[in-house]
Order: structure tokens, then C-alpha cells, then sequence
């Protein structure tokens, strides 16, 4: 897009302190990977120029073999290879079997990264996965840029 400039925001977020040791808290992971349940979900429109700023729900048992990658700013072939590079889920359980935290989340979130007008990301598609981790009980996310 040749108009294309990053969101830019005044100030940063204010941060907000847990309410308990990270090995109580319940952990989801919110990722740029375009990860997606192959056979039940869509791909990610990587051809797209204006990007794609919707979501996939990662439930936390799924196999690492049903997951899928679809995103144009990366190997995804490489980063399946190793998809905690991308998409931590195998090192989440891992930290939960050695009390590193509490618990993982019954569900993850992805995103495909490359969108380029956020107006509706910012304003509706975000909301509405907070207010999922929310609803699931998250007390940390953690941020996975790819």
C-alpha cells in the first residue's frame, strides 16, 4: 500500500501489575503467527493488500500437527519446523508440567500480523479477544510477534 504509515499512539500503555505470582496464573497466548487449525479453519488472506485482521481461536490441546501457518512476512515452512518459535504452545504446557505458571489457558489467539489499516483491529476485532481472555479467566497474555 503506498499510502501505508504505522499506527503511532502519544503515549504507551500504563502497565498493569499481576495480582499473584505468575506459577497461579492462568497464561494465553495472543500471537502474529497466522496460525490456524488446518481442515477446520481458513487460512489467513495473505494475498491480500489490505492484510487480514481477523482471528483464530487456538484451543490448548490441539496437536501441533493440526496447526497451520499462512503469512506472508516469514518462512512459514521453517517456522513449522519449530512452531514455539512462533506460536509457544508446546513450551506453555511445558511451563504449566513444571509449575512455571499456573495454567494454561483453554484457548489461544492468532492473528496474521500484516494489517496495515487498523482502524477496525483497534476499535472492534481486539475488544472482542480481550474480552474472550476474559472470559476465560487469563490473568497474563502474552504477546507473540512474529
Amino acid at each position: 500500500m503506498p499510502d501505508f504509515d504505522w499506527t503511532r499512539f502519544d503515549q504507551p500503555t500504563q502497565p498493569v501489575p499481576l495480582k499473584k505470582p505468575v506459577t497461579q496464573c492462568r497464561v494465553g497466548l495472543v500471537a502474529t503467527a497466522g496460525a490456524y487449525l488446518l481442515g477446520s479453519q481458513q487460512p489467513f488472506a495473505t494475498k491480500s493488500p489490505t492484510g487480514d485482521d481477523s482471528f483464530r481461536i487456538i484451543p490448548n490441546e490441539t496437536p501441533i500437527a493440526e496447526i497451520a501457518l499462512a503469512h506472508p512476512g516469514y518462512n512459514t515452512r521453517r517456522a513449522l519446523q519449530d512452531l514455539d518459535c512462533v506460536f509457544p504452545l508446546t513450551l506453555l504446557n511445558r511451563f504449566q508440567q513444571q509449575g512455571e505458571i499456573g495454567t494454561a489457558a483453554p484457548r489461544h489467539f492468532s492473528f496474521m500480523g500484516f494489517i496495515p489499516q487498523t482502524e477496525r483491529l483497534l476499535a472492534e476485532v481486539a475488544p472482542q479477544v480481550g474480552t474472550e481472555l476474559i472470559r476465560d479467566q487469563v490473568d497474563l497474555a502474552l504477546l507473540v510477534p512474529s
